[in-house]
């Protein structure tokens, strides 16, 4: 086998393998099979850096590829100037194009939502390992509920008091590390799904909106203290749900049905870990993105008022949430 081509010529480790071989060679063993077994680590190392500097390239790119015409236009665009398809779901150059790559089929905003709920998750898991007394707690262990109240949970007696932030901070927390992980995969599932048929801004709309609609008639209607994306995923299930009964045909009956498995599934999940799920939490989102599917379209945008208005109801959303957890850094944490 041929050794991989160095514009820089054999390094010193390269002579001293050869050294070595000839060594073997002289004293009648298998100086090839050493050479050989050099080659072969030399062109794994020149694949994976291969590899490391496509993610490098793409993620400093400043266009992206048009999935249908392959046309190259601005990072930016949300239609092709070519073609004029839809670009809502097409990923960007940047981090989310990053993690894309790291992660094959996820899309843009499930990325970033994976890695927000995983910046904030991993804040909560230190300080639960460190422990308030000083102590360490286990990494399998539930997270206590002063520190999740401390990190932005929906404890319904300070929301109902004021901290109405609590809605939102919840939707992006998790009770412990089995919560986050089975919370993450569904997301994985379900996210790529929603964005390749509703587009970025939508998606991210509608997740938001029903985590906070599970939140809110979690709290409102007795004491509790809740955490976790599940109203926002089952937001996104009760969208996919509807949206296969209006679409109908092959695709809608194939949505229809795996959305049906996804609740069965949480079902038979609930009865197995018994208390600690918060059922009315499922039920809000569930609900909510039912209704959102009755009147989100889905495809492309009919026109640049209509993109325009999607894309201001996503930035609203973000800063919205930015101040929300601004809101629990300068009072519940500190």
């Amino acid at each position: 086998m041929e050794a991989p081509q160095d514009e820089h010529g054999p390094s010193a480790l390269d002579r001293a393998v050869e050294l070595a071989a000839r060594a073997l060679d002289a004293l009648g063993l298998n100086g090839t099979r050493l050479r050989w077994k050099w080659n072969q680590h030399r062109g794994r190392v020149a694949e994976a850096r291969a590899r490391g500097g496509m993610v490098v390239r793409s993620a400093r790119a400043t266009h992206k590829m048009c999935p249908s015409c392959r046309a190259l236009v601005a990072r930016s665009a949300s239609t092709c100037e070519s073609c004029g398809a839809d670009l809502a779901s097409v990923r960007a150059p940047g981090v989310g194009r990053v993690v894309s790559n790291l992660l094959p089929g996820i899309t843009a905003t499930t990325s970033l939502l994976l890695l927000a709920n995983g910046f904030w998750f991993l804040l909560t898991l230190l300080a639960h390992m460190k422990g308030a007394d000083g102590g360490s707690r286990g990494l399998l262990a539930s997270f206590e509920g002063e520190l999740l109240y401390r990190f932005g949970s929906g404890f319904s007696p300070m929301t109902l008091s004021g901290e109405w932030w609590r809605i939102v901070t919840p939707i992006f927390l998790h009770g412990g590390i089995v919560h986050f992980f089975f919370n993450s995969y569904v997301l994985l599932q379900l996210g790529p799904l929603v964005e390749d048929e509703f587009g970025t801004a939508r998606f991210w709309v509608v997740y938001l909106l029903s985590g906070i609609a599970g939140s809110a008639l979690s709290q409102f209607v007795r004491p509790v203290n809740t955490v976790g994306a599940s109203g926002a995923i089952f937001g996104l299930i009760g969208l996919l749900l509807v949206y296969g009964w209006l679409r109908g045909g092959a695709r809608g009956e194939a949505l229809r049905a795996g959305m049906m498995r996804y609740l069965v599934y949480v079902l038979i999940f609930s009865l197995i870990a018994g208390g600690g799920i918060d059922h009315l939490n499922h039920a809000g989102g569930l609900l909510c993105g039912a209704l959102l599917g009755l009147v989100v379209p889905s495809g492309s945008y009919r026109g640049r008022g209509e993109a325009l208005a999607w894309e201001v109801a996503a930035l609203a959303g973000v800063l919205l949430v930015l101040l929300c957890f601004y809101k629990v850094a300068t009072t519940a944490l500190l």
